[in-house]
């Protein structure tokens, strides 16, 4: 043991009245050692009272002294309580900075009673309902973290339950505003073990039903917002809920919702409590809203539109408004939406929006379009299949599998030279890997494999990515005619190894064919390519 720890013991065990106040001044020390070793013993030996001064003394930035509160959470827990109650001020707020620092959340049931108990004023009690608040956004993450959940859920919980129940009974000599607040962030997390308090909200004659209509109606915080969509998105939510969302004109409030319900599934509470609070009123007035929402909200809107309890050319009409005005996500989601609907109108609709310049709208018209039973669907898809963009590429691979070199290979046969040339540009297009596997058969395929191949090279025009396999085959090829239709490949080849490879064939390959071809080929190739060196 150190000699500060020695020192600081025995002025706590000593009974000399001076010993007290030497240890609350040692807290003033630039040791950090001191400071800790005589916090310790103040803790230890003499309760709330020099707990109260430890309080006075906090800095955030003090780790000594927050690891000594961690270290006594119990015994600072009251002192906390009693400061926060206390009329210290100053000594109120730094309890309250502990409080949000160390995450007390054990005490926010106590601040509630102190504040239900205090009888005072909203405007006296500001810098304690304002304290509440502040460690109840905390309290609301962690309980979404779903860490301690036992701690958190089972038993601070059920604490403040009851706090809030005796607050909100107590409604005529108490400002309720608080509770309310107090209750509406932590309702989605209460359990039936809480019925006692929710069940308040299906009741029309309770005390406080005027002011929660009130809350719900015209309230701008986000903890309101979150609890009408909460609601929704559950069985039975309380009819007040569906009354408020129905006249909730407020653009904050609905693109929240809207941005909320955007990525689908849609549960099938929120499907029955939409269609259950028709009419929406905010939808009669669809142009004005569309042109203040975003895209995301937009997204939700075309959710919305479909579950809403309209009729089906009414969410035809309105879907099709929002794929016509609105942006990105809001008009790739009615589209979606509209694939719901048959008829030649909603074909042709979709057959043209293959064309739309956004390339995330033109993929997802080729896939909806391959999903219905279209004339010449595939030969419309086809005619993108040169497109500039990625995406729409990568959709006309998964929606035309056929378009695969393999695939060719195997239809080679049956299909005539002109089909043969049309089908493999396409293929060439589709399929990434096709200079790959034609590199492979070139190399190692059978003489049948290889001739398909050479004439996938002419139709394509891919001499000079595979310029090194067409020499490959030149030089080593089993069969003339496949020696022959190489060499006349490389007379469009422009670096030095395909020259000289026709070089050799022309001197030392023992048909006269191949020579004859090699020599032919090299007569065309451009002087200027010959400087193309390896």
């Amino acid at each position: 043991m150190t000699g500060v720890n020695v020192t600081t013991q025995i002025l706590a065990q000593s009974k000399n009245k001076a010993a007290i106040p030497l240890l609350e001044k040692a807290l003033d020390s630039s040791s950090q050692e001191i400071r800790k070793s005589a916090g310790s013993q103040l803790i230890n030996v003499s309760g709330t009272k020099s707990i109260l001064k430890l309080i006075n003394k906090f800095d955030p930035a003090d780790e000594t002294i927050i690891n000594l509160f961690n270290a006594h959470r119990d015994k600072v827990f009251s002192a906390l309580r009693t400061a926060i109650a206390g009329e210290d001020p100053y000594l109120a707020r730094n309890a309250f900075r502990i409080v949000y620092t160390q995450r007390y959340f054990e005490i926010l049931p106590s601040m509630l009673l102190i504040f239900l108990n205090q009888n005072k004023t909203q405007e006296e009690n500001l810098s304690l309902s304002e304290g509440i608040l502040r460690l109840l956004e905390k309290y609301v993450q962690a309980l979404e973290e779903r860490k301690n959940r036992r701690r958190l859920h089972e038993t601070i919980l059920s604490e403040i339950v009851l706090v809030l129940l005796r607050g909100l009974k107590d409604f005529h000599r108490n400002d309720p505003d608080l509770f309310l607040v107090v209750f509406l962030h932590l309702y989605m997390f209460m359990t039936d073990k809480h019925s006692s308090l929710t069940k308040l909200l299906y009741i029309p004659s309770s005390a406080f039903h005027g002011i929660f209509h009130r809350f719900l109606t015209s309230g701008q915080e986000p903890y309101i917002f979150r609890f009408i969509t909460y609601c929704l998105g559950n069985p039975n939510p309380p009819p007040m809920v569906l009354a408020a969302f129905s006249k909730r004109f407020d653009i904050p409030f609905i693109t929240y919702f809207l941005k909320n319900i955007a990525e689908e599934p849609v549960s099938v509470y929120l499907k029955a409590n939409l269609a259950a609070v028709f009419p929406i009123e905010w939808l009669d007035s669809f142009h004005s809203l569309l042109d203040q929402l975003d895209e995301q909200a937009q997204a939700g809107l075309a959710v919305l539109i479909q579950y809403a309890g309209l009729s089906g050319n009414e969410i035809q009409s309105k879907l099709l408004t929002l794929f016509r005005l609105g942006k990105g996500k809001g008009r790739l989601k009615a589209l979606t939406a509209l694939m719901r609907f048959s008829g030649e109108q909603i074909d042709q609709f979709i057959w043209d929006t293959c064309a739309d310049v956004d390339p995330n709208i033109q993929a997802e018209a080729l896939t909806l379009l391959s999903k219905r039973d279209i004339p010449n669907a595939n030969f419309r898809i086809l005619q993108f299949a040169n497109s500039s963009h990625e995406i729409v590429r990568e959709t006309i691979q998964k929606l035309l599998p056929n378009f695969r070199l393999s695939r060719f290979f195997e239809m080679f046969d049956q299909l005539t030279e002109e089909q043969r040339r049309a089908m493999f540009n396409v293929v060439k297009v589709l399929d990434s890997q096709t200079v790959n596997e034609l590199a492979q058969i070139l190399a190692i395929g059978e003489p049948l494999d290889k001739a398909k191949a050479l004439l996938c090279v002419d139709y394509g025009s891919m001499i000079l990515p595979l310029e090194d396999s067409l020499c490959g085959v030149l030089a080593k090829g089993e069969i003339s005619a496949i020696r022959v239709k190489a060499a006349e490949l490389l007379a469009a080849g422009q670096r030095e190894l395909s020259r000289s490879t026709l070089v050799q064939a022309l001197h030392r390959d023992p048909d006269p064919t191949v020579r004859a071809a090699a020599k032919n080929s090299l007569e065309k190739r451009p002087a200027q390519w010959e400087q193309h060196k390896n």
